[in-house]
């Protein structure tokens, strides 16, 4: 099991199962990593990127934050303490995605929830 991520209220809100997908605390699928850094929905949509611990939209916006990512944050929440590992549902059918994304840059916090980011129930 791959470390928290947080939002930017400091709340934990998923993890990283098999290396490939994203389960909510909930234990729902939101989405995929694909090629290492790059997210898509469940559907296959281009959401954004993920790289060294930092979760950014298309845009650069800053979305979500593993612990060991956010040394490379300007400005980080305090963040709760880490729940139990989630009840890991059985993985859908990988999508084709759709296209690739591409490093969006470093920006600053975005407005997105994680429910709006990934565009699904967390």
């Amino acid at each position: 099991m791959s470390d928290w991520y947080f939002d930017r209220f400091g709340q934990a809100a998923f993890v990283v199962a098999d290396g490939d997908r994203f389960v909510s605390k909930n234990g729902r699928n939101l989405g995929w990593l694909y090629q290492d850094n790059q997210v898509f929905s469940l559907t296959g949509q281009p959401l954004g990127w993920l790289d060294k611990g930092v979760l950014r939209d298309r845009s650069g916006s800053v979305v979500a934050f593993s612990r060991s990512g956010s040394a490379s944050l300007s400005s980080i929440p305090g963040t709760s303490g880490a729940p139990g590992s989630p009840s890991i549902p059985g993985r859908p059918a990988k999508p084709g995605f759709a296209g690739s994304v591409s490093d969006p840059g470093k920006g600053g916090w975005g407005s997105k929830t994680i429910r709006e980011f990934f565009g699904t129930d967390v």
